[in-house]
């Protein structure tokens, strides 16, 4: 991901000592989502297909509804451009490519360019400011998060979410943990040492 950036912004420097903290783009309004949100070690896509794709699908689709003027959607990977296949173009800028994984980057992430890809949408869209600071060397001072809304509402506006939405997300999350506690009763071994009760 570093590459891919240092070749979109040249003055790019990578956080100190390798780190690959993220939380300086969270602070700007840069909402990181992986298609699973959670994965058994060295096993890549191992908690696929276990629910936790509706529930992305739901986050993903809210947002497209819910921020009207547009926002840029940047699918890596396969399993990511299937979940923005749905998002309106003409709204949205949706950028897609191979994942940035060490296995698939250098196929064409490094030379996708979406950081600039995304910051010349942002600025035609909202105008100059919109852009994000992708910055994670530590050196500049910390920032307000920036949230660019549209004129008609506040930045600190809460998303409107009906009951039916909040109920599919529930049982998205509800089916996803059942799942995740399926996988850890089949991964612990049985006590032996239980007796059985009479």
């Amino acid at each position: 991901m570093y590459i891919a950036l240092k070749k979109d912004y040249p003055s790019f420097s990578p956080p100190p000592n390798k780190g690959g903290l993220l939380t300086p783009w969270a602070d700007r309004g840069v909402l990181l989502l992986n298609t699973c949100l959670t994965v058994r070690a060295h096993e890549a896509n191992s908690h696929a297909n276990r629910g936790w794709e509706r529930f992305t699908q739901k986050v993903i689709d809210l947002v497209a509804a819910k921020r009207s003027r547009g926002v840029v959607f940047m699918a890596w990977g396969t399993p990511a451009g299937k979940r923005v296949v749905k998002v309106d173009a003409k709204k949205h800028l949706v950028l897609k490519s191979v994942h940035p994984s060490p296995l698939s980057a250098s196929r064409g992430f490094f030379d996708c360019g979406h950081f600039k890809k995304a910051n010349e949408w942002l600025v035609t869209r909202y105008g100059a400011g919109a852009e994000i600071d992708w910055d994670l060397s530590g050196a500049t001072k910390k920032v307000e998060a920036k949230v660019v809304a549209p004129p008609e509402t506040k930045a600190t506006k809460t998303i409107d979410v009906d009951e039916d939405e909040e109920a599919e997300m529930a049982m998205a999350a509800a089916a996803a943990e059942a799942e995740k506690e399926n996988e850890k009763a089949k991964a612990s071994p049985k006590d032996d040492t239980e007796e059985d009760e009479e």
